[in-house]
């Protein structure tokens, strides 16, 4: 009884009455502590798990029962070799088995149950029994369990050694037992085992294990009997799934069998399985069993029983192979195979029925049965079934069905063409129909570009793609498929039929004639019909196939259309003519390379694809001229005239083959075949199409060039026809009078170009007589009877060829040029001209002018006038990209250029800059460039062609008007305006020069300053940009006289106001320049100036502009400085921003600067900073006074400059500014000013601020303490020189000021000065932090601020000391110097003792401050006193730790806000004293170590995290300090202990600091190997994995402490009942480690913890209980616990 209760109290007792936990990560946890207690300890867990299951009081639920099996067979899987009780053995199994034969067992348990007795089965020692314990279950004459059955099969499968010994006698067994078996259930276990059974024998009989003597023939008997049975008795079952089960056995089991048995029942089971096909929506286990059993027959070549059955096998094979599988349904995908594999079993015995069946269903079948059929013959020629006379017979019922249009069977045929081909059935003859059928199916639209699928998938790919991919896999990799393509593929090149299939055809033929007909062709392969087309046609039509340079992605490997056809020339060659053989092989090669790298290109410009046409055309002319045969030639024209009805539905290839025939005509001498050729294009010419029109016109003038005259006959004849005014008028006619007008407008603009292009191409010795007489003739009628856009279009080119073709004659002046300008000055008049039409105007014009003779004074203005409003507007809508404003434009230079050379004189001059400069200001940046080139143009051209003369003038009068309008585009934002703009300014002075009588090579100075930056202005380098700017305002003040300067002055200024900033800032420089160098000449007008620029900067809203323009004004103003800020301080706050940069600049100067300091500090310091005024709730606010806040503003802006660290902010009123305002700066603009300051530095100016910058910090400190909780003024004073400093006007502007963020503006404009970048930083986040300004975030601003003033800048600390070292009355001044002194103090004072020992004296004496603010800053401060080491203020150490000792013995009490403070004056003090005590002697810090040590414990106890880690800091400093002493060392174990606990604190600085304070106990532990691994994984900012840690440690705990574990042990099981989850959670896995790493357990009280275990298996917190039962393996030593 004793023992029973022990066993029930042990802790895999405990561990088992878990294992129901609620959490389920609970139960996985118990779970594998069973398992990971089993591997230790197996027969004493499965010992205990079985009491624990078998127990009436303890039997758990079935999930549970479940888990507890599992968990034993994983132990038994992994220790079951050493398991050597056998009746503990027996006694699981006797369980299982009871399990499995119980019928009214939950499944889950079951099945673990048979997977206990499985995994018992699997090792050697105990299979036997197993064995032996299922097998005395089996009984004959008795029903077996189904769960024996299942657990027999799994055993089989798994232990096929082991199992196979009692298969015999098993079967044996279940001879008797099948005819009891009557649930479907069973039925389909015992069908499962004996399928697994008949798998382990045959492969015991393949590898001769367990007995070498093994045989089929010794399970032969029993096999037979169990077969008839299942067949006699299952197959009829009803249920769908015993027949399918029983079927597959059958299979398996037919390899069994004797041969006579097999012969006897295979017929029936053969038929039974295709009488369950029309039962079943899942064959695919029929069809495995059926292939199975054919297997079996066919292998013991039974042949004649099957014979009868071969014909409904057939039938109910092919109706699933009719069905395609689905490839998201792995067993359709099954079932078709083992169907295919069927299908070859039956054809390698019975190829007879099985082609008679085929052929039936490909002749007279549907569509569905037809590719059925035609998937099991591709799959029977590739398998080699069928032989090669069974393939011939199969090829005619193929070609029957060629005509089918179904997709499926379409792709079906292919499938089944390339396994003819591959395997070599097909012959020229034969394989023809197929090639064909091949090449028609290639036409259609390809799918989306994706996976390619296999040709085995449905609809993976359109039908077209499958062709494409089966003809190019043909040509390309299929040798014997070769002799079936060439040449027959040549008959589809000039098909229209198969004209889409070109992409694929020509890919394949290009491949075929260079490598297979090159070696294989006849002497005369292109002997025209029946055969390959004749030469001449197929060189007309490769040709017009490779003019379109588009890349294929159809078939041919994604090869171009043109390159296939350039390439199949190439093989063609030979065969073509013998003339042209060696030159094609020249010509041809640098053809394709052409046209490759056309096609590579991804935009193709029209003048490549019009050069690859007239390479294409060269080509044609010079194969023609090396045949050099009439009737060739004759030939290919005809071939080409009747090729172009192929052509109607592709304009591009028409239009080619339309020039081709011009250049084959040009080359016949037969007129009458030109005249018949000429009047079939043009009666078959589209004339609505431009293209066609253009290309007829082509046809016609290259005809021209050797056949001139008959050519303008027919061009008369045409007009003629065309001519509706000669043509006789009638009712039908009148109705039908507007198309005619229609038509008969297309008719005639082709004509006109045909007249332009006989021009063009016409020799010169005809031309000009020609032109002269009929062609203008023709030209000028149409000219003046046109009404049509279309002709109006037309007859612009025409003149323009015109007019280019004279050109090449002397001293041809065409009469009617007059007449054709007007007729162009006409055209343009229109608004909303099409662009084709400007550009042909604009090209017209051009060539016009170029001809003799020199225009007029009257023709020049209005050609120049028309033109221009014509062409700039239309730069306003564009890129600059446009094909036809880029061929205006360049008509536009030229023209300038050729009016000024041919008239040079400034009247000329005059009227081009007139016209120009309206165009220069346009806010288009194409529009503006544009004319400005075209201004440079025609100021470059009037400088090299000026010629003056003594009597001419001396002075040119439009320098300075020029100049005016061309300065602010000096700095346009285009960088292009920008270097035409210099170029002019350039001029403008060169030209001046020449008037002054300087030489045209004359160097001047000045202006080659201009001219060295010309070629970097283009650069957008503001840096670059200014110093032209700078270099211009040199040059203006250097070359004008005081006249023109002011002259200049008038007309610039306007320029402040241009709509392009840049441009407008530009100016501002220039004038800024001017101001500098000249400035004294205007000093009676200084305020005059003052005034206009203020009050023209109000309407200009370019920031850079402001900026330099009030930099040109302090230019001015720099010797007014009282003036100046009695003015500047009246403005109403805040600043505008031309105020801001006046006191920028003023910052600037040392002079000014310290002027300027010396008044606005006397203003801060004279003027009070605040008033209280009584509200409505008699309560009192602040408001600050106007002066000091005016005077702070002008600071801050005085020192902005002066900064030598700028940080990466846009200040408030900056942004401010920029809303009002409504300028925009850009981030590439803000970081070029920033990168300009930071380069730019003014020492002598900032030494004066660093001078006074302690003065100046405390003053602005004492300030911004002042200012908080103090509002802004909504009123401004009247003037400055009122007595009453609260004379109040409306100020709107002043409700968005902060009187704290401007004093921290202020104050962040003083230390960059001194170039403090950390502390900058710290501003800048305080200044953008949109809190309010509360009391915390000031002294937390204070504190920041000295931290990190004492590290940057500790020179002036000193001074800043003596300066707040005086009394204040108020106290949030005396709060401000409190903050200060104690964060200096924690920064040492910069290593200032002298000056700390003076801070330290001021804290003391504020420790009775009756402000409680003031007195926790003084603890504050002395807790900071750890920071010092000298001894010069040792004498203060016992007065200061006293009182810090002192603070932590404050009690917290209910009470109100006052009390809370006091509680944090007690924090402050531990605080303290944990920075402090590692840094204080061992004397001082002893007397203090008793009380310290007892109140720490205290503290640990504190559900406040931050008490808790305040307390191991001082644990952490006392043993820094006294740990080796005596009174420490009493208390060290328990602290160790409870420091280990709490690495798990839920407060995580308490755990940072728990890692300190044990790296700070690891030297006093006596253990090397702890304090090494507390000092090296104790990583304060780490992440700390406890439980490894922990393992880890307790290592070297229970070696190195050995004495102290039972201390450990007890005390670590007083956390089991702490509040804190974290803390049981740790407990647990500290002492179950401690127990586990243990050697010796005498004195340890090993049951108290297993008690603890067991009480914290039931915790209320899940991670606990997790801990708890990882804990209790740990103790597996420990067997009198277990």
């Amino acid at each position: 009884m004793l023992a029973k209760d022990k066993e029930k109290g042990g802790l895999v007792w405990a561990l088992l009455e878990s294992a129901g936990d609620v959490n389920e990560g609970v139960q996985q946890t118990v779970a594998g502590s069973l398992i990971t207690l089993g591997h230790q300890h197996p027969a004493l867990v499965l010992s205990t798990i079985h009491k624990f299951i078998s127990s009436p009081q303890t039997a758990p639920k079935v999930h549970v029962q479940s888990i507890l099996y599992n968990a034993a067979e994983n132990i038994v899987r992994e220790k079951g070799n050493r398991i050597e009780d056998s009746d503990l053995i027996n006694t699981w199994m006797d369980g299982s088995v009871k399990l499995l034969t119980l019928p009214s067992v939950a499944p889950d348990l079951q099945r673990a149950a048979s997977g206990l007795m499985v995994a018992l089965g699997c090792c050697p020692p105990h299979c036997n029994a197993v064995m032996e314990s299922l097998s005395a279950h089996i009984q004959t004459g008795t029903v077996p369990s189904q769960s024996v059955v299942e657990t027999l099969g799994l055993l089989a499968a798994g232990n096929v050694k082991g199992t196979v010994p009692y298969l015999k006698a098993l079967l044996g067994l279940f001879v008797g037992c099948l005819p009891l078996v009557k649930q479907d259930g069973l039925k389909i276990a015992v069908s499962l085992m004996l399928s697994k059974f008949t798998e382990a024998i045959l492969e015991a009989v393949d590898n001769k294990e367990p007995d070498p003597n093994i045989s089929i023939n010794s399970y032969a008997s029993e096999s037979a009997v169990i077969f008839e049975a299942i067949v006699n008795l299952w197959l009829r079952s009803s249920n769908a799934d015993v027949r399918q089960e029983a079927l597959l056995c059958l299979g398996h089991m037919s390899h069994l069998l004797p041969k006579e048995k097999l012969e006897e029942l295979a017929g029936l089971v053969v038929t039974t399985i295709l009488s369950l096909y029309r039962k079943t929506s899942s064959p695919f286990t029929l069809t495995s069993s059926l292939a199975l059993i054919m297997d079996a027959v066919l292998k013991k070549q039974l042949t004649e029983g099957l014979k009868f059955h071969v014909d409904q096998l057939l039938s109910s094979l092919f109706s699933q192979v009719c069905v395609l599988p689905n490839y998201t349904e792995p067993s359709t995908v099954k079932n078709h195979y083992e169907v295919l594999r069927s299908y070859e079993l039956l054809g390698s015995q019975y190829t007879e029925n099985v082609m008679t069946h085929l052929l039936q269903r490909i002749e007279n079948a549907s569509h569905m049965q037809r590719v059925g059929a035609l998937v099991v013959a591709k799959h029977l020629i590739n398998s080699k079934t069928l032989s090669t006379e069974n393939c011939y017979s199969l090829i005619p019922s193929l070609t029957t069905i060629l005509a089918d249009p179904n997709s499926k069977v379409v792709k079906s045929v292919t499938q089944v063409i390339v396994a003819l081909c591959h395997n070599n059935h097909l012959n020229a003859q034969s394989g023809a129909p197929f090639i064909t059928y091949l090449v028609k199916h290639c036409a259609g639209a390809t799918t989306p570009i994706g996976r390619r699928p296999s040709l085995a998938e449905g609809d993976g790919e359109s039908v077209a793609e499958v062709c494409r991919r089966v003809l190019h896999l043909l040509a390309t990799t299929v040798e014997s498929a070769y002799p079936l393509l060439w040449p027959h593929l040549l008959n589809f090149v000039c098909s229209a039929e198969h004209e889409a299939s070109l992409p694929t055809t020509l890919g394949c033929l290009a491949h075929l004639a260079n490598n297979y007909g090159v070696i294989n062709e006849p002497e005369t392969l292109l002997v025209g019909p029946p055969g390959p087309p004749t030469a001449p046609i197929l060189l007309s039509r490769l040709l017009v196939l490779s003019c379109v340079p588009e890349s294929s992605s159809g078939g041919g490997g994604g090869v171009s259309v043109g390159v296939s056809a350039l390439k199949l020339l190439q093989g063609l060659a030979p065969q073509v003519h013998a003339n042209v053989v060696e030159p094609w092989k020249q010509h041809l090669p640098q053809l394709l390379i052409t046209l490759q790298d056309l096609i590579s290109k991804s935009e193709q410009e029209p003048s490549l694809i019009q050069m690859w046409h007239d390479s294409l055309r060269d080509f044609l002319r010079s194969t023609i001229t090396h045949i050099n045969n009439e009737d060739y030639t004759m030939q290919i024209g005809k071939a080409q005239m009747e090729q172009v009805h192929l052509y109607e539905k592709h304009q591009t290839p028409l239009c080619f083959m339309m020039s081709l025939v011009g250049v084959t005509l040009s080359l016949i001498s037969n007129k009458t075949f030109i005249a018949t050729s000429l009047d079939t294009l043009f009666s078959g010419t589209s004339h609505r199409s431009v293209m066609e029109r253009e290309s007829l016109a082509l046809c016609v003038g290259t005809t021209a060039a050797s056949h001139t005259d008959l050519v303008l006959t027919h061009i008369d004849m045409w007009l003629k026809t065309a001519d509706s005014t000669k043509k006789p008028l009638s009712f039908l006619n009148l109705i039908k009078q507007d198309t005619r007008v229609d038509e008969m407008s297309w008719t005639r603009a082709s004509l006109v170009l045909c007249l332009g292009q006989i021009s063009a191409l016409a020799p010169p010795s005809v031309v000009g007589a020609r032109v002269d007489g009929p062609i203008m003739l023709h030209l000028l009628n149409i000219i003046n009877s046109n009404k049509s856009d279309i002709v109006n279009e037309a007859v612009l080119h025409t003149i323009s060829n015109v007019a280019r073709a004279l050109t090449r004659l002397q001293d041809f002046k065409l009469r009617q040029r007059p007449l054709l300008i007007t007729h162009l000055v006409n055209t343009l008049k229109p608004e909303n001209l099409p662009l084709p039409v400007l550009t042909g105007v604009l090209q017209a014009l051009r060539d016009l002018v170029a001809l003799e003779p020199e225009l007029n004074v009257e023709e020049r203005t209005i050609i120049l006038q028309s033109v221009l409003v014509a062409t700039l507007p239309r730069l306003a809508h564009t890129d600059g990209k446009n094909e036809y404003l880029i061929r205006c434009y360049a008509q536009l230079s030229v023209l300038i250029r050729t009016i000024i050379q041919k008239d040079t004189n400034p009247a000329t001059l005059d009227d081009v800059t007139t016209l120009l400069q309206a165009w220069t200001v346009a806010i288009n940046d194409q529009i503006r460039l544009k004319a400005v080139e075209l201004l440079h143009t025609a100021l470059k051209t009037y400088h090299d062609h000026v010629t003056l003369t003594v009597e001419g003038p001396t002075n040119f009068n439009q320098t300075c008007q020029l100049l005016a309008f061309l300065t602010p585009r000096v700095s346009d934002p285009c960088g292009d305006v920008r270097s035409q703009a210099v170029g002019s300014v350039y001029m403008v002075m060169r030209i001046a020069g020449r008037y002054t009588g300087r030489a045209q090579d004359h160097i001047d100075e000045d202006l080659q300053l201009i001219k060295a930056a010309e070629g970097r202005i283009a650069v957008d380098d503001p840096m670059v940009i200014d110093e032209l700017a700078r270099d211009v305002g040199k040059v203006i003040s250097n070359k004008l006289s005081f006249v023109q300067l002011r002259s200049f002055l008038s007309c610039s200024v306007v320029g402040l106001q241009d709509r392009l900033g840049s441009a407008s800032a530009g100016l501002a420089l220039v004038l800024t320049t001017v101001f500098t160098l000249r400035g004294h000449q205007l000093h009676q007008h200084i305020r005059e100036i003052l005034d206009s620029v203020y009050g023209r900067l109000e309407k200009v809203n370019h920031r850079e502009t402001r900026q330099r323009a009030v930099q040109a004004i302090t230019q001015l103003s720099s010797h007014n400085l009282n003036l100046v800020l009695d003015t500047l301080l009246t403005y109403p706050l805040p600043y505008e921003r031309g105020i801001c940069e006046t006191f920028h600049n003023l910052g600037r100067d040392p002079k000014l600067c310290s002027e300027t300091l010396t008044i606005l500090t006397q203003v801060l310091e004279r003027t009070q900073l605040f008033s209280e005024q009584p509200t409505n709730t008699e309560a009192t606010v602040k408001i600050a006074t106007i002066p000091p806040l005016a005077a702070i503003s002008g600071l801050c802006e005085l020192l902005h400059d002066l900064r030598e660290y700028t940080p990466p902010q846009v200040e408030k009123d900056e942004d401010s500014w920029e809303k009002i305002e409504g300028g925009t700066i850009t981030p590439e603009e803000q970081k070029q000013q920033q990168q300009q300051q930071q380069r730019q530095t003014y020492p002598a100016s900032q030494n004066i601020i660093v001078d006074n910058f302690p003065s100046m910090a405390a003053l602005l400190l004492i300030t911004y303490g002042s200012y908080v909780g103090v509002m802004a003024p909504l009123h401004q004073t009247t003037s400055t020189n009122s007595k009453n400093a609260f004379n109040f006007v409306p100020n709107r502007g002043a409700t968005t000021l902060v009187p704290v963020k401007i004093v921290l503006e202020c104050f962040h404009s003083l230390v960059d000065v001194i170039d403090c970048k950390s502390l900058s930083t710290v501003l800048t986040s305080k200044i953008r932090d949109e809190n309010d300004d509360t009391f915390e975030v000031f002294l937390h601003t204070v504190s920041e601020i000295v931290a990190v003033l004492v590290h940057e800048a500790p020179k002036h600390i000193e001074r800043l000391v003596g300066c707040l070292d005086n009394q204040h009355p108020y106290e949030m001044q005396r709060v401000t110097v409190a903050a200060i002194f104690a964060q200096l103090t924690a920064e040492k004072c910069g290593g200032n003792y002298e000056l700390l020992e003076s801070i330290i004296d001021c804290l003391l004496g504020r420790l009775n401050d009756r402000s409680v603010h003031v007195r926790r800053l003084a603890i504050r401060g002395l807790s900071n006193f750890a920071h010092l080491q000298n001894d010069q203020v040792s004498e203060k150490l016992k007065e200061i730790i006293a009182a810090l000792v002192g603070a932590t013995d404050q009690r917290d009490c209910s009470g109100g806000e006052e009390m809370s403070v006091e509680t944090q004056v007690a924090l402050e003090a531990l605080r303290g004293l944990a920075a402090l005590l590692p840094r204080l002697s061992h004397d001082t810090v002893l007397q203090h170590t008793p009380t310290l040590l007892i109140r720490i414990r205290l503290f640990s106890e504190k559900s406040s995290g931050e008490v808790r880690e305040a307390g191991l800091g001082v644990l952490r400093g006392l043993a820094s300090v006294v740990g080796s002493s005596e009174e420490f060392k009493e208390h060290l174990h328990l602290h160790l202990l409870a420091a280990l606990v709490h690495l798990a604190d839920p407060h995580p600085p308490t755990v940072v600091m728990c890692k300190s304070a044990l790296q700070a106990l690891g030297p006093h532990l006596g253990s090397e190997s702890m304090n090494i691994m507390l000092q090296n994984h104790l990583i304060p900012s780490g992440v700390l994995h406890y439980h490894q840690f922990i393992t880890d440690l307790t290592k070297h705990m229970v070696i190195d402490l050995s004495d102290h574990l039972p201390f450990f042990i007890q005390a670590t099981s007083s956390y089991f009942k702490s509040s804190e989850a974290s803390l049981r959670r740790a407990a647990a896995l500290l002492i179950g480690n401690l127990v586990y790493h243990c050697e010796v357990t005498e004195g340890l009280a090993v049951s108290g913890v297993s008690y603890g275990l067991q009480y914290l298996l039931r915790d209320p917190d899940p991670t606990v209980r997790t801990a708890a039962a990882i804990a209790i393996p740990l103790l597996f030593k420990h067997t009198q616990l277990l």
